[in-house]
């Protein structure tokens, strides 16, 4: 009997019980690879909200080397102070490149960490790369879906060439960053050769590392979070 037919008569069965509809949508429907169980479902408090976990005051302090759509940065150290402005946060970036240039600039930022303003022009070049790293998993989507933090779970769609690529959880493991040490969720997923990573810690509103690879096996960006205020 195929998994998928075990679900559907487990369903029907709980269906019976009055338990069924929450527990199909789930395991049968929800995108799950390899992580989902019938008696153990996920659920709302499963459930990870990019943003959700900043608080008034919070800063995150970062290594980066990444590129943007036409900027890049390397061996840069940013840091990211948030200021509650209503419903949205009032985003001081303070970044040093590598190469000793500097850039401090304020920004309006949704409570979901979505622009609600533009930067200065002198600050695009600085804010680009890490737009397109650390920020880069508020424009993770699957189908509108909610991200779970729950192994198998998909967050994203990549769409490369004539396929496409699902993002996943796919372990829960300790990691190792220059702030500390972390009970993590890792996402995953392989362009080329070389396995792209992302590690996410249910209580910060952002990943604490990061070594992301294009289909070359080129290194998109690498981060670590290396410190960290709240």
């Amino acid at each position: 009997m195929t998994p998928k037919r075990q679900v559907a008569i487990m369903v029907g069965v709980f269906s019976a019980l009055g338990v069924g509809v929450s527990v199909g949508i789930i395991a049968f429907g929800g995108g799950f690879s390899g992580g989902g169980n019938l008696f153990n479902p996920p659920t709302a408090a499963d459930i990870y909200v990019v943003g959700a976990q900043v608080t008034d005051g919070m800063e995150l302090g970062y290594t980066l080397t990444g590129m943007g759509p036409a900027t890049s940065l390397e061996d840069a150290d940013v840091s990211i102070a948030f200021d509650r402005q209503g419903d949205s946060w009032l985003t001081t970036f303070n970044i040093v490149n590598g190469t000793g240039a500097r850039s401090d600039f304020d920004l309006l930022l949704s409570s979901q960490l979505t622009k609600e303003g533009q930067p200065d022009e002198e600050a695009k070049p600085f804010l680009e790369p890490v737009e397109s790293s650390i920020l880069a998993i508020r424009d993770m989507d699957y189908g509108g879906r909610d991200k779970y933090l729950v192994v198998g779970a998909p967050w994203n769609t990549i769409f490369y060439s004539s396929s496409s690529i699902v993002v996943r959880v796919t372990a829960q493991e300790t990691v190792q960053t220059q702030a500390g040490t972390f009970d993590a969720f890792l996402l995953s997923y392989k362009l080329g050769e070389k396995t792209s990573s992302i590690w996410v810690v249910k209580d910060l509103p952002l990943p604490v590392k990061a070594e992301v690879y294009d289909p070359s096996d080129q290194l998109l960006y690498q981060y670590e979070l290396v410190s960290l205020s709240r």
